[in-house]
């Protein structure tokens, strides 16, 4: 297929990466490792367009060129990343129907409770005419299933499991013990937690792990938190650790994506509470390289981790209930290696992003031969 595709929230190539602008670019690759030939129409972000009258222009110039773009180049389908009240498509749905194209939808939320905000009114019914068009959406979220069943019928919602790129997190026992020695952890327990530290919930769950820690040196003099990323909160962040845990916390800033793996095999557990965290792909992540999970219920992680085969899930907001299961694994050496060794399994087995794409395609597919 010739796909047009459009990335709405962020550019391919921002500066400033997240789980968005790493799941866009894992879906062009996926669609270009099966052959398909991938168009970039519209590079417009969409975050909040409707409470800026004065992007309107520009926004409309750029999606008349991407109409033009189109129609030159004769894709077979249009193809839409991600699509919410805050970051609507209002785009896609108009030049696919133009050039009468099939119009796809990956990642598509939608919430009614934004109908009722006079902020968010008008990116709730924009997002709602883009679903309302797309021939099939896809979803990667069980929660966005349940709300989408209220909008489309059920043929045209397909659930896609979230995933990673598995070949990225080998299984390499001998690098995670270099890098645990050349950060003078041999001999330790080691915890691990990873993500951007921008305010607000990275930087509260980080912080969350780093009180869970302190909670367990009575009971681990050995313990040790191996905190990864970087962001405007690291100052405080490393401030926090200096008061609650001294001596026993290493920051390791921002790591290369092709160099995680070699870090997250520094560690014995992986522990985020992940508090408003849609799919958690660090979860995945740390799960791939052999790594038990500790983490909460408050949104994403359960899809991610199976309790009691993979890690622990407990509920949010409940600091002893997390640094109890925190303790558990640290305690048992043998279910620390289970639930490693099923972790990485289950990811392999379901979580294998290029596998779940495939089927996505698939259905691409099927919809344009009709």
């Amino acid at each position: 297929m010739r796909i047009a595709y459009y990335p709405t929230f962020r550019a391919l190539d921002h500066p400033r990466s997240s789980g968005l602008v790493s799941i866009a670019r894992d879906v062009r690759a996926a669609m270009e490792a099966e052959g398909h030939e991938v168009l970039l129409p519209l590079r417009r972000t969409t975050e909040w367009i409707f409470l800026h009258p004065w992007e309107w222009p520009g926004a409309l110039a750029e999606a008349w060129a991407a109409d033009r773009a189109v129609r030159r180049e004769r894709p077979d389908c249009w193809f839409t990343y991600h699509s919410y009240y805050r970051g609507p498509d209002p785009f896609g749905p108009y030049i696919a129907a133009r050039n009468r194209l099939p119009y796809f939808i990956l990642a598509a939320s939608y919430a009614t409770k934004y109908r009722k905000r006079p902020r968010t009114w008008a990116g709730f019914h924009l997002n709602r005419m883009a679903i309302e068009r797309a021939d099939t959406v896809f979803v990667n979220k069980l929660r966005d299933v349940d709300n989408l069943n209220r909008l489309l019928p059920p043929e045209r919602i397909s659930y896609i499991r979230p995933g990673i790129r598995t070949g990225n997190f080998p299984l390499d026992p001998e690098q995670g013990a270099a890098t645990r020695s050349r950060l003078g952890l041999d001999g330790k327990l080691v915890a691990v937690t990873a993500a951007m530290m921008r305010p607000g919930v990275k930087e509260d769950g980080i912080a969350f792990v780093i009180d869970a820690c302190a909670r367990l040196r009575a009971e681990f003099p050995n313990l040790h938190l191996l905190v990864l990323g970087d962001g405007a909160a690291r100052p405080r962040l490393e401030e926090r650790a200096r008061q609650a845990l001294p001596g026993a916390c290493t920051f390791g800033g921002r790591i290369a994506p092709l160099e995680m793996h070699s870090w997250y095999q520094a560690g014995d557990i992986f522990a985020f509470p992940g508090i408003g965290e849609a799919l958690g792909m660090v979860y995945l992540e740390a799960q791939c390289c052999g790594l038990p999970v500790v983490a909460t219920s408050h949104d994403g992680a359960p899809e991610v981790v199976a309790d009691g085969e993979a890690g622990i899930i407990v509920p949010p907001f409940d600091p002893e209930a997390f640094a109890g299961a925190m303790a558990a694994l640290l305690r048992d050496a043998e279910l620390r290696r289970r639930f490693g060794r099923q972790a990485r399994e289950r990811v392999l087995r379901v979580h294998d992003i290029a596998a779940n794409y495939r089927a996505m395609f698939a259905v691409m597919e099927e919809v344009c031969a009709r």
